[in-house]
């Protein structure tokens, strides 16, 4: 078992319990303590954990884990969140969805070829096209964690469109209800879809509330933005429960 496969054992059952203790992770791993010791460092120097004596909890600021781990959590929440973002699509329409496995959830139950997709995630392009839907990948340097396409030139071209809808991911939801980013790509990705957008809406399952992060983009700033989740605490006029 390589270290990319021990961490993704790790992250699941940490999100499912938020706290592990270094017994629990030797069950989970079944290797040596001294390779535990070691991927739990990187894993905290990648800030996806937050060490403590004894074990491993999850940090309250939000991380970003990679396109394979993110499909395996959640999974039922995000099929809910997919179902619901779909069935807003109307005819015609010239979409942008962007990268990740919350955005990508919903390209199952989308089936009009009516409509017209631009997206900057690898795999969301790959299963648009295999359902014969009209799909434009961007370009941008390739950020393979996410299987996602960035960078000034990736936004330079949304800016040549006006669409009808965006859908889009985050990394978190603040206690203010802003929308977070674990870094400045991301973040400039998803300012631009909502700024060319006449709606937007962000796919957000409930694990992702109440947590910090340097880039945001507030609610309340966007009456046309709203969040699609499955989320009961918070109330808003702005907020789709599924």
């Amino acid at each position: 078992m390589n270290f990319e496969e021990r961490k993704d054992l790790i992250l699941k059952e940490l999100n499912k319990k938020g706290k592990l203790s270094f017994h629990d992770i030797e069950k989970i791993v079944d290797v040596a303590p001294t390779t535990i010791r070691r991927d739990l460092t990187i894993l905290n120097q990648e800030g996806l954990v937050k060490r403590f004596h004894g074990g491993i909890k999850l940090d309250n600021g939000v991380s970003e884990f990679s396109m394979r781990q993110k499909q395996s959590m959640h999974t039922e929440e995000k099929k809910l969140l997919g179902k619901k973002a779909a069935s807003s699509i109307q005819p015609n329409e010239l979409i942008f969805i962007g990268s990740g496995s919350s955005t990508m959830s919903m390209i199952e139950f989308m089936d009009d070829k009516s409509v017209s997709v631009i997206t900057n995630g690898i795999p969301h392009a790959e299963a648009l096209h295999k359902k014969g839907i009209r799909t434009f990948l961007l370009c941008g340097f390739l950020k393979e964690h996410t299987r996602s396409l960035v960078g000034k030139e990736t936004v330079q071209l949304m800016s040549n469109y006006k669409f009808d809808r965006c859908f889009i991911g985050a990394n978190g939801i603040s206690s203010n209800l802003d929308l977070l980013s674990a870094d400045f790509l991301e973040h400039d990705i998803k300012n631009a879809a909502i700024t060319n957008s006449i709606k937007s809406f962000v796919l957000v399952d409930s694990s992702k509330f109440n947590t910090t992060a340097m880039y945001s983009i507030p609610l309340r700033d966007h009456p046309n933005m709203f969040l699609i989740t499955d989320d009961k605490t918070h109330t808003s006029s702005q907020i789709i429960d599924v």
